[in-house]
């Protein structure tokens, strides 16, 4: 008993834990893919980048503290010759004398504070530093954008291939039941030999075109691998079908469409913020810059080592100062950064306006092609369903002996073609679904 016990709790956890955990649904791929991508974590990264830039920039207005210390060995003291006239009375004018200003051991401990007061460049640099991080968090939007079309479309092409793999298989089926059948017939005398032969061209054509089936399927499998940073060589399959994915254009109100939807656009007007800010700091350096400092410290020489560290020796100094910048004349060197900015700004203007006209056209032309997507769409739907039903009326004909096995390999190849239609145009629409929703900015 405890041995059948064993055997059922083998079974059990073999479908339990033998279930294939490499079949991944649409959302299934799209984390992978947001979690996998080395483009998309750049992205991150380089928001990172933005902020601490950000940071840096940012310290510029604290204060900067310093100290500072050392110690110096004058192995040459630097002479000067001097009129020693000045100094002693008698002696004629311009007799000189060598002397030297310095002695052998010189120290020095000092600690400064600068402090910026004001600087036009700096506010409006923060100001632009956070645009900065604005705009890379933005692009970090876009790239997902981008990866969830790419990933979408890969994810659609094998959903696709593996139809046309499924619909080659059952047209193997049918054309290998219809081959066995012809072959009784024939050995019983009711066909001829080239009957039989004409199947076995069909099914040896779809042979290979099974091998080919099954390279682009594997191909798409690939494509699929690399969009969602699955390795290559481990088994992947994908859930669902071509079939369940609903398309139609009432899903879509593009009157309520705002060109801020789009992330291009979005980016582009941050982009003009930046620029603006360059203008604006090309123009604040006409205004003066202030600076307050303190010194504070203790030096000292020595003509001997051991004097050197006598702490009586140290004399202490210290200063405080207020520094003022004030820009007079500079060849008009700001004058032309300030036209090159605004230049800079008008072209980003441009640049919007262009792409406000693109969108338009996009959405105009891509919901077009989501309309004649679905147009046909049903046709091919109406299509195969009159294909199967001109199969099935030709193959009951063949069985009960009034129709030719010839009309049967039209029939077939009619709906094969019909089948293959279909999902094409089915995978069309889901595609021009796709493109229409990034235009929209509504792709997720």
């Amino acid at each position: 008993m405890k041995f059948y016990i064993l055997i059922i709790f083998f079974l059990f956890s073999n479908y339990l834990f033998g279930q294939d955990n490499t079949s991944f649904s649409l959302d299934e791929c799209l984390q992978m893919a947001l979690s996998n991508n080395e483009n998309l974590k750049n992205s991150f990264l380089e928001e990172n980048v933005s902020k601490m830039t950000s940071r840096e920039y940012l310290s510029v207005g604290f204060p900067q503290i310093s100290f500072e210390t050392g110690l110096k060995y004058n192995f040459e003291i630097q002479k000067s010759l001097i009129d020693i006239s000045k100094f002693m009375p008698g002696v004629p004018e311009g007799t000189e004398q060598e002397v030297s200003f310095g002695q052998k051991y010189d120290g020095i401990m000092d600690f400064g504070i600068n402090q910026m007061i004001f600087n036009g460049s700096y506010f409006v640099g923060l100001a632009a530093s956070k645009a900065l991080i604005e705009l890379s968090e933005k692009q970090t939007v876009r790239a997902k954008v981008d990866l969830i079309e790419s990933v979408k479309k890969a994810y659609y092409i094998v959903l696709n291939t593996k139809e046309r793999l499924n619909l080659v298989n059952s047209n193997l089926e049918r054309i290998k039941s219809l081959l066995n059948d012809t072959e009784i017939l024939y050995e019983n005398g009711f066909v001829e030999k080239l009957d039989v032969d004409r199947i076995k061209v069909s099914y040896n054509n779809l042979n290979a075109e099974k091998i080919k089936a099954e390279r682009l399927y594997d191909l798409s499998l690939s494509v699929l691998k690399f969009q969602i940073g699955f390795p290559v060589n481990d088994k992947l399959s994908v859930i669902g079908s071509i079939e369940d994915v609903i398309i139609s254009v009432n899903d879509y109100d593009i009157q309520s469409f705002e060109y801020s939807d789009r992330i291009e656009h979005s980016i582009l007007n941050t982009n003009k913020r930046l620029k603006s800010y360059d203008l604006k700091n090309n123009r604040s350096q006409f205004l003066p810059q202030i600076y307050a400092n303190l010194s504070y410290g203790y030096n000292t020489s020595s003509s001997e080592y051991d004097l050197f560290f006598n702490s009586n020796r140290w004399k202490n100094f210290g200063t405080v100062g207020l520094q003022i910048i004030v820009p007079i004349f500079d060849g008009f060197n700001k004058r032309s950064k300030i036209n090159r900015s605004k230049i800079v700004v008008q072209q980003v203007e441009n640049q919007i306006k262009f792409l406000e006209r693109s969108i338009d056209l996009q959405i105009n032309q891509n919901f077009i092609e989501l309309k004649n997507a679905i147009e046909s769409l049903n046709v091919s739907k109406e299509n195969l369903v009159l294909a199967n039903d001109v199969y099935n009326v030709s193959e009951k004909k063949y069985k009960e002996g009034v129709g030719s096995n010839l009309e049967v390999l039209d029939s077939n190849n009619a709906l094969k073609i019909a089948q293959t239609n279909y999902y094409n145009a089915y995978y069309q629409a889901i595609i021009s679904k796709i493109n229409l929703d990034k235009t929209l900015g509504i792709l997720n």
